[in-house]
């Protein structure tokens, strides 16, 4: 009587654990680098409005702005159901007075940078405010962002009335 013959296993040869081993190892480093590569989004950080005295009928928003990504912005409008109009302005010293300056072309926010919408400098300004910016309060607003290329895109966030 023969020996009995053993059954091979049915592993795939040496050669194509190789290739797979490469593949595996190639997909994983295009996953890691997307991951450290600048994101794919704008981060809108810590939008907030100071409270507005009574009577008053502007009011500003601020907030900071984080282009991660290889592709500049500009920030070209905002809305929101808390002013009749909204524009963008930097406020600046001219010849030792303080004066609101609408930025017509927009606010940029060039890639890999972060900027700053802060009282003294660029903000949004609220002007024909309908709704009280009372301590505490939540406002909606949508910005609309422009890329380098040309493509547009909306970004809504909330911000909180404080006193700051």
């Amino acid at each position: 009587m023969p020996p009995p013959t053993r059954l091979r296993p049915t592993w795939t040869t040496c050669c194509e654990r190789n290739i797979s081993v490469k593949r595996y190892l190639l997909l994983t480093i295009a996953v890691v680098a997307a991951a450290c590569s600048g994101g794919d989004a704008l981060s809108l950080e810590d939008p907030w409005a100071r409270p507005s005295p009574t009577g008053a009928t502007t009011a500003a928003f601020f907030m900071t702005i984080d282009n991660p990504t290889d592709t500049d912005e500009t920030l070209v409008s905002a809305a929101t159901d808390a002013c009749r109009v909204t524009e963008l302005h930097l406020s600046a010293m001219v010849d030792g007075v303080m004066s609101m300056q609408r930025q017509e072309n927009g606010i940029p926010v060039p890639a890999s940078e972060t900027v700053t919408l802060a009282p003294g400098g660029l903000h949004i300004m609220c002007i024909d405010r309908i709704a009280d910016f009372a301590e505490g309060e939540e406002l909606d607003i949508t910005l609309e962002f422009v890329d380098a290329n040309g493509d547009s895109h909306t970004e809504e966030l909330t911000a909180v009335v404080e006193d700051r």
